[in-house]
């Protein structure tokens, strides 16, 4: 039962039925009322014709002798209106014909004249409940004068229109079944790309992404949602081939510091050692372990940026000041490397001074290790209309346009050998890029010959 009341083709099929069975019903209401109208209309002619018969009659030589010894000549004056019942009253009031054969007793009317319209004409009701109708008017009988009361009931027409009601339910009945019917035969058929989408969505596994819904035959109020499934696996063949990626590269990450915690323990307990052999194990062992700590941490920070679930304490910074920042914290690992790192222009951010200086940390240290010895590291805040970049710029061994559009991927590395020596952990700038994208900017890279620009745009 829940099933059919949560059917949209019953729902539909009962919401038209519903509809047509009131148009059906309307109509059919007014056609009645008109069909009453019009009997009634008639009927009422009639009767004022048959007044008018009795007054003729009455008019003629001879008529007081008729009203005396044949009363009911005044019943047969016209054909079809022989029930009808006559009155003929004198002007004190004495009955001098009353055609009556049922005795029913039906009001007398105010006098209207001698030619009465249909407003004189006073409706009843007959001692079995049909309707009837009476109309009084003056006449001449011989020389004086007389009233003439004509009325009739129509016991026949209240049965005809009885009929008549029935066959309106009866027609409306049956045209509300009929389009339920069709209306049921119409959705079935209109629902059937409903039914293929609902088909193709029950097909999609892992390896059948890449198959997309055929938009061809499908109609013009379907397309938008055709449309949209296909973006939908679009972007679901792209997220599992990026899972499919990561999973891979965090294998591939977490294999290597791994393996050389275990290769080194392996060979160290082989055979007795000093303790020096064995401090410098556990000294080797925790920058391993370090290393799997940041990448670990720097993947629960993804998963979160990934899922929304990163809480932003959002507020006006002055660029220039948290590049100082940086630039001050990075001062010892740049004359390391023997770069210098310049601090210029003047912007103000909303961001999270936490997670921007996160970002900036990973652009500045991945600018010192690629940079050229002896050159300089640019920190630049510009203002961009209502909003704001700041850009770390190094000068270093080109990139190779291949690697352009992977840089901001998770564990992408330009070296091919995938080599860690540095410590770092092909994370830095996926990060960047995720904190970017949860203060509504983007992160982006340009380059120029041997000089790298990265740009954060804030909005």
């Amino acid at each position: 039962m829940r099933r059919w009341r949560s059917s949209l083709t019953v729902r539909v099929t009962a919401l038209f039925m519903l509809i047509v069975a009131l148009a059906a019903a309307g109509l059919g209401a007014y056609l009645y009322r008109e069909f009453v109208a019009q009997i009634e209309r008639r009927d009422d002619a009639q009767l004022l014709g048959k007044l008018r018969q009795v007054q003729i009659v009455l008019a003629r030589p001879g008529a007081a002798e008729l009203v005396g010894t044949q009363p009911e000549f005044f019943r047969d004056t016209m054909s079809g209106q022989e029930n009808s019942l006559v009155r003929i009253v004198a002007a004190d009031g004495a009955v001098l014909a009353d055609i009556n054969a049922g005795s029913e007793r039906y009001p007398l009317p105010i006098m209207a004249g001698a030619a009465p319209d249909r407003d004189a004409i006073v409706s009843w009701r007959g001692r079995n409940g049909e309707p009837g109708r009476v109309v009084a008017a003056a006449a001449r009988l011989g020389n004086r004068d007389v009233n003439v009361y004509v009325a009739r009931l129509y016991a026949e027409r209240d049965a005809m229109f009885g009929q008549y009601r029935w066959r309106i339910a009866i027609a409306a009945a049956v045209s509300a079944l009929a389009a339920a019917l069709c209306a049921a035969l119409m959705l079935h058929r209109g629902l059937r790309p409903l039914r293929r989408i609902a088909a193709h969505a029950a097909l999609v596994r892992p390896g059948t992404l890449a198959q997309r819904i055929d938009a061809g035959d499908a109609p013009s109020e379907l397309q938008p949602l055709v449309d949209a499934l296909n973006a939908m696996l679009a972007r679901l063949q792209e997220g599992y081939a990026r899972l499919s990626g990561f999973s891979a590269d965090l294998a591939h990450e977490f294999r290597t510091p791994i393996t050389n915690l275990l290769g080194q323990s392996q060979v160290l307990l082989a055979q007795p050692r000093s303790t020096t052999d064995y401090e410098q194990l556990i000294g080797s062992n925790i920058e391993e372990l370090e290393r799997l700590a940041r990448m670990i941490e720097s993947m629960l920070f993804l998963a979160r940026a990934g899922q929304d679930d990163v809480l932003l304490a959002r507020q006006p910074l002055a660029a220039l000041d948290e590049l100082r920042k940086v630039a001050d914290f990075y001062e010892g690992m740049s004359e390391e490397q023997d770069v210098h790192i310049a601090c210029v222009g003047e912007a103000v951010v909303q961001a999270d001074p936490a997670l921007l200086r996160r970002a900036l940390a990973n652009l500045v240290s991945n600018a010192v290790r690629h940079a050229q010895p002896g050159s300089t590291i640019t920190l630049r805040a510009d203002r961009r209309g209502s909003g704001a970049e700041i850009t770390v710029a190094n000068t270093g061994a080109p990139i190779a346009p291949e690697h352009l559009p992977h840089l901001f991927d998770r564990f992408y590395r330009a070296d091919p050998a995938r080599g860690n020596a540095d410590g770092s952990t092909g994370l830095g700038l996926a990060i960047v890029s995720a904190i970017m994208a949860v203060h509504g900017g983007v992160a982006r890279l340009d380059t120029d010959g041997d000089e790298a620009r990265f740009v954060l745009s804030f909005p």
